[in-house]
């Protein structure tokens, strides 16, 4: 029986090793950043057109760190920092890039 129960801690072991490295993997973000002028904001989310005409959404809450601290105005240029995480882009950090919004079209 000695001989079972040191294959199984062997073996034990191992998985841990394995399930301890891909944690690690799967930790790792990779950041990305979009420049666009902001077309919408919501409560949970900002929509930012970028220069080719593609819009994209991006998830922010109480961690999204804002430049200057304030959140943007529809129509300010602004660079967000963010990553992928659970099908949605989330932003991490939104610099403005302009102080005053692009007027409206009409």
């Amino acid at each position: 029986m000695g001989r079972y129960v040191r294959k199984f801690l062997i073996l034990l072991t191992i998985f841990l090793l394995l399930f301890a490295i891909g944690l690690e993997i799967s930790s790792a973000q990779e950041y990305l950043k979009y420049v666009g002028d902001v077309v919408d904001v919501q409560r949970r989310t900002i929509s930012v057109k970028g220069d080719k005409g593609e819009v994209m959404h991006f998830a922010v809450g109480r961690k999204t760190i804002y430049i200057p601290h304030r959140v943007p105005a529809i129509g300010e240029r602004v660079q967000v920092t963010y990553f992928f995480r659970r099908g949605n882009n989330v932003g991490s950090q939104i610099e403005i890039l302009s102080s005053s919004p692009l007027p409206q079209k009409k």
